[in-house]
């Protein structure tokens, strides 16, 4: 028997989950809608799971055996402690709704450029960013958005997601980076699809005009998924890639997968398009006398008149395997029977 052979004998079988068990990641927006989902893949996924969390949030929904870094994406300091030691950085962290313009920019851009250089200066490997299509804008309805294509944010909160893009690929240096832009995700701990939930459960279905601009959705733990597909792929660095449940949907057929799920049989009430900016006006200004951001705005209400929002996927799903393990109908079920389960219906 030669040198070779006793080597290859005497070396222990590692497996790919021990290997991730080796690997510490450090999430943000852990303790959100969708930093929830993803904290669970990755502790089943086999991870050694550290999460950056405020001292004020709550940590009931996460995972026991998860390590946590008290700390915020603007206290630099909190990020050089919470990076340390880190194989990677999944970057759910942000914010969708602000008072004013530049909270936007303070979370979504300065903060993960924050977190961009403190990764760098801790050697950590890979990081992940998770956009949004807000950041490149809509598409049409004949033309799915490509990844390849010039951006055109048309929100404030587009914007800064974008400018999060740009400080990640001009402040990552040697370090492995990607992008991940989903569109509207849905799922358990979501309350944007419950507030449809609700309504279509009360016998209503609302629309804005006709409604039936397209778009593509996700489910949150489908996001979860493609998210740790992305930070591990085999691919080179600086990807920017799109992820959805593989359909093109739009409002009638989302709100009927509720109203099979709910067992309802709801009745259209259609909003005239030009009595929206009056209703999102009065909507901002009775938000702002209370100190609050509105749930819509004149920008998400724009959102909602453009003519499609869709994208295409298949560059995901080529580089890292991904596919999607919820269809809309089996989703919708799925997150319905959760809001019942918490009593939320």
């Amino acid at each position: 028997m030669n040198d070779d052979s006793e080597i290859s004998q005497s070396q222990p079988d590692i497996s790919e989950k021990d290997i991730r068990g080796e690997r510490k990641i450090l999430l943000t927006g852990s303790t959100g809608f969708v930093g929830t989902h993803t904290a669970q893949h990755l502790v089943e996924r086999g991870y050694n799971l550290r999460c950056l969390v405020r001292n004020t949030s709550d940590t009931s929904r996460l995972p026991r055996n998860v390590e946590l870094a008290t700390g915020s994406l603007s206290n630099y300091e909190s990020l050089k402690r919470a990076v340390k030691g880190c194989w990677g950085v999944m970057h759910v962290g942000g914010i969708v709704r602000a008072q004013q313009v530049r909270d936007f920019y303070l979370v979504n851009r300065d903060g993960t450029s924050n977190l961009i250089t403190a990764a760098c200066e801790a050697g950590v490997e890979r990081f992940m960013l998770c956009s949004s299509i807000a950041a490149v804008g809509p598409s049409t309805p004949a033309r799915q958005r490509q990844t390849d294509e010039r951006p055109n944010p048309i929100t404030d909160y587009g914007r800064s997601k974008l400018a999060g893009e740009e400080v990640l690929q001009k402040g990552a240096g040697e370090m492995w980076w990607c992008v991940v832009r989903p569109p509207p995700v849905y799922g358990p701990w979501d309350v944007a699809f419950y507030t449809l939930v609700k309504w279509v459960n009360r016998g209503f279905k609302i629309r804005l005009g006709e409604g039936k601009m397209p778009l593509s959705i996700i489910h949150g733990a489908d996001l979860a998924r493609a998210m740790t597909l992305a930070i591990e792929a085999d691919h080179p660095s600086g990807a920017k890639w799109f992820a959805t449940d593989g359909a093109d949907h739009d409002l009638p057929e989302l709100l009927g997968a509720i109203e099979s799920a709910l067992d309802k049989n709801a009745r259209w009430i259609t909003i005239p398009e030009w009595i929206a900016p009056g209703v999102a006006r009065i909507i901002e200004f009775t938000a702002k006398l209370r100190g609050d951001t509105a749930l819509l705005s004149r920008q998400k209400l724009d959102e909602m008149l453009q003519p499609a929002w869709t994208c295409d996927d298949e560059p995901l799903r080529k580089a890292t395997g991904y596919r999607e393990m919820f269809n809309l109908e089996d989703g919708m079920r799925q997150t319905v029977e959760w809001y019942f389960e918490q009593r939320w219906i």
